[in-house]
């Protein structure tokens, strides 16, 4: 039976092929795109183009039914296993900023993988396919700290291009090697190797700059504050090794493990505008991440 439903708020904006492809990945691309083309996807019953981007309370109709695989495994890709709950830092109807623990992949890497977004699912109940919570950031495997999910179509909308504009600050802790400066700027573009999954300082890459200042040094050891002005992948990494002041325990990039087992990174906090599209309760505020046990001595012995 063909399927036919109103747009719902988490669904406005968005392009109506990634939203069908979302609700029906049972359906291939190939069917899906011409359906579109040959008009039994109509909205308002008009046919539309892939790129038409849907509005809340729009009509749609597909040809497909509504036996979506995407609803129907919803326990079936949650783990069997009982985690830890996530560490909440804030959480609203908008969204939840999470501490994530070292260790934690932030979208799972395999399907019915752990991750930090299977388990924001798991904790929630989510039974939904309209919409499915997702993080505006990612932070490495081994990095800690502060991730903010939105909960909702338009949070994830909004929030993403507060991420894209630069206008959610991020502060980020780590111990390095060496006597740092007491503060300074790493502006070097970097370039990432994707089959090695390493990233490296390269005049062909991508611009970006980190700003940072020292917290306090001892035993050749500093504890600095580091602010990702733009968000590379393995950007703190890199910058501070390329500096020669490689993070503790990151061996990719020439850190001495010491007694650490993981990079000695963490995302401290998030600040977010003061932004008249931002509801009241997070605009223009701070959320902070406690520091996690292993990185607790670093910073408390100095």
């Amino acid at each position: 039976m063909p399927k036919e439903f109103y747009i719902t708020g988490d669904q406005s904006g968005r392009r109506i092929d990634r939203l069908l492809r979302n609700m029906w990945p049972q359906v291939p691309l190939g069917a899906l795109m011409k359906a579109i083309r040959t008009g039994e996807v109509r909205l308002d019953a008009k046919k539309v183009r892939p790129d038409t981007r849907v509005g809340e309370g729009q009509f749609l109709q597909v040809p497909w039914n509504d036996d979506r695989p995407a609803e129907r495994n919803t326990k079936e890709n949650t783990s069997s296993i009982i985690h830890e709950r996530l560490e909440t830092i804030y959480k609203d109807d908008y969204l939840w900023i999470i501490n994530k623990p070292a260790g934690l992949l932030t979208q799972p890497d395999t399907k019915n993988g752990d991750s930090l977004i299977t388990r924001v699912l798991e904790e929630l109940k989510w039974t939904r396919n309209d919409f499915r919570p997702s993080t505006v950031q990612r932070l490495d495997r081994n990095t800690s700290g502060a991730v903010i999910t939105a909960l909702t179509g338009p949070s994830l909308r909004y929030l993403s291009e507060l991420i894209r504009e630069r206008k959610i600050k991020k502060i980020y802790r780590a111990a390095v090697a060496g006597e740092i400066k007491d503060s300074g700027e790493i502006d070097l573009p970097l370039l990432k190797d994707q089959a090695g999954n390493t990233v490296m300082v390269d005049e062909s890459g991508q611009s970006a700059l980190t700003k940072y200042r020292k917290i306090a040094s001892f035993k050749k050891i500093s504890t600095v504050e580091v602010e990702l002005v733009t968000g590379r992948p393995h950007q703190a990494r890199v910058h501070l090794a390329a500096i020669g002041h490689p993070i503790i325990g990151d061996k990719k990039y020439g850190g001495d493990a010491g007694q650490a087992k993981r990079p000695l990174l963490h995302a401290y906090s998030v600040t977010f505008p003061d932004d008249c599209g931002l509801p009241e309760t997070i605009r223009g505020k701070e959320f902070k991440a406690p520091l996690p046990k292993d990185m607790e001595e670093y910073f408390n012995e100095m």
